[in-house]
């Protein structure tokens, strides 16, 4: 059931803090105070620790000048892989498929036309380095990844806190914002890419919450909008389902 973000009038209930460095006012045991709320938030005592998600979407992605809808399912296991296949229905009568993915091999975009012309194709150090990024801020997905011994949490102040760690190789940077309440306000990171068209490089990437779904106990993030500062949001969509593994 997908709801709205909760009042900010209702503060959610927050684990233990843990120890800060004294000087520089970072968590040494484990993350910040708004990732800490988020967690009492989005995941149920007891729950367990499942290390990816397989998610269920419908939405509406711009193919050039034209913005299509599409369905898609997603299999998330941060910080190593994800493949992301949709079937988009694009103009006049068009479909696009095919999917997206990073594993130990790389990252690869295959789509086609009807699902036999191609369409897109790539892959390459650029391709993999902007899906690390992709990977990187959509680990909120699986909140328990939050904890993950590889990640190293920054405070910044009573909303925002930084994750830092890597994926294929590539040092990651993601900021998260939290909601008084403890919901998930948005995540936004430094991305390897080229929206403009030119030569890749980072560019700040975002995605914004406006609603939450229950799944399984666990409360993730929906009526996601997603893209580029540079040339804005190229992603709506919502989850339909999420099955944790």
């Amino acid at each position: 059931m997908r709801t709205p973000h909760p009042s900010p009038e209702e503060p959610a209930s927050e684990p233990p803090a843990t120890s800060r460095d004294p000087e520089r006012g970072e968590p040494t045991g484990g993350p910040p105070g708004p990732i800490r709320r988020w967690l009492a938030h989005a995941v149920p005592p007891g729950a367990p620790t499942p290390t990816s998600v397989e998610l269920r979407a419908h939405g509406r992605i711009r193919v050039r000048r034209w913005w299509c809808p599409f369905e898609s399912r997603q299999t998330l296991t941060p910080p190593t892989a994800f493949r992301w296949d949709a079937d988009v229905r694009g103009p006049a009568g068009i479909r696009i498929r095919g999917f997206d993915r990073l594993d130990a091999d790389g990252a690869a975009m295959r789509w086609r036309l009807f699902g036999v012309l191609p369409f897109i194709g790539a892959s390459g150090a650029d391709v993999t380095r902007s899906a690390a990024g992709r990977l990187a801020g959509e680990f909120v997905l699986v909140p328990t990844f939050a904890l993950h011994r590889d990640v190293r949490w920054q405070s910044v102040d009573d909303t925002r806190a930084i994750a830092r760690f890597a994926v294929a190789g590539h040092p990651q940077e993601v900021t998260v914002t939290v909601t008084p309440s403890g919901a998930l306000a948005s995540v936004s990171l430094p991305r390897w890419g080229n929206p403009d068209g030119r030569r890749h490089r980072e560019h700040r990437f975002f995605a914004t919450f406006d609603g939450e779904i229950s799944h399984g106990g666990f409360l993730l993030p929906t009526g996601i909008h997603a893209g580029w500062e540079d040339t804005g949001a190229f992603i709506h969509y919502d989850i339909d389902a999420a099955d944790f593994r």
